[in-house]
């Protein structure tokens, strides 16, 4: 006979199984069911499971929108990367009332700072999925308004060090100069990097992508250049653009294809290219249909284009043109910003 004061339990494996598939909302909830639950989802082993899963299985994966205004007030809001359905709609953080801009989108963190990117800009890196966030310290350079007319923001995830680090470049075009500094999330600290010297001439800024750790900046001084960072070595790189991608400052745009980098290039035949094996091969080519005058956005999944149909006189909603169908679809998403986010849920942040 059993002893009456046996209490019921549930495995641990089997409970952590169960969780791990619970949006983080739901999960930041459990964490009040008793000191046991709580101590086992902010554990930095369940937040690794649950974010590993999520990417595993494409789960609570959304398209990240942003630019829109209330009472001055930016917000940002998250669809469905299936129906394109609004899912959740969030103010940034309260630091800030000026227009926000995301920078960067990794593992359920989002990078955040004003548009004019300025000397006194706050930066923020933030999880929406459980509202909590992070003001960086103060940059090493406070006064690089005086010095640099243009600054990019580039939020990344190395996974060899575990760490999340925000690059931050600040150029001078007509000077010939610019700055390169990084911050880390492990070390809650800035760090001045040094400059290859042929990195620094009169480019133009085009796009930016980050894959494992490496920051790729696509720029144009009368022909197209990549060049690299390893936020890890810390080492620049230059990588040769294909050939066949006129000089003229057109539609190209950089982003993430099958964990690798890509440039989509054209108007209404879109070339997609692949870097494989430090080369970009053509993997192939895209026609939109003809009686629509696009703007490219990007890739969106494996098998759509995100693409705007461009008109003087109103904001049209995003469209996904089908890879494999090549049908278009209206996602019913107003967009302002060209460049596209994708947003994962996890728990990150939730241990600090």
């Amino acid at each position: 006979m059993k002893d009456s004061h046996t209490k019921n339990f549930i495995c641990e494996d089997i409970l952590i199984n169960i969780l791990a598939r619970l949006p983080a909302k739901s999960l930041v909830r459990f964490m009040c069911v008793c000191k046991s639950w709580s101590n086992l989802i902010g554990s930095s082993s369940f937040i690794t499971t649950h974010l590993n899963r999520n990417i595993k299985n494409h789960d609570h994966l959304f398209l990240i929108s942003h630019h829109y205004y209330r009472g001055g007030r930016s917000l940002i809001s998250l669809s469905s990367n299936e129906t394109f359905e609004q899912c959740l709609e969030l103010q940034h953080p309260s630091w800030t009332k000026e227009r926000c801009r995301v920078y960067g989108s990794s593992n359920g963190l989002v990078c955040i700072s004003d548009q004019k990117l300025s000397s006194t800009s706050s930066i923020c890196i933030w999880n929406p999925s459980i509202r909590k966030s992070i003001s960086l310290p103060k940059t090493c350079i406070p006064d690089h308004s005086r010095l640099f007319s243009r600054s990019y923001l580039s939020f990344c995830f190395h996974p060899n060090h575990n760490d999340y680090k925000v690059v931050k470049m600040l150029h001078e075009r007509k000077k010939r100069s610019m700055e390169v500094e990084v911050y880390s999330l492990s070390t809650n600290s800035w760090k001045m990097i040094e400059i290859t010297p042929w990195f620094n001439s009169t480019w133009n800024f085009i796009g930016h992508e980050v894959c494992n750790g490496i920051v790729y900046w696509l720029i144009f001084e009368d022909y197209y250049r990549i060049v690299s960072f390893d936020t890890r070595s810390e080492k620049f790189d230059e990588l040769v653009v294909p050939d066949p991608i006129p000089p003229v400052k057109g539609d190209v745009i950089i982003q993430l294809y099958k964990e690798t980098i890509c440039l989509l290039q054209g108007h209404k035949d879109v070339d997609l290219w692949v870097l494989q094996e430090g080369s970009f091969q053509r993997l192939r080519t895209i026609f939109l249909p003809e009686a629509n005058n696009f703007r490219l956005i990007g890739l969106f999944t494996d098998n759509g284009l995100l693409v705007k149909e461009q008109s003087r006189f109103t904001d049209l909603k995003l469209q996904l043109f089908d890879l494999e169908s090549n049908q278009l679809k209206s996602t019913g998403i107003l967009m302002c910003d060209r460049k596209r986010h994708t947003y994962i849920e996890s728990l990150v942040l939730l241990d600090h």
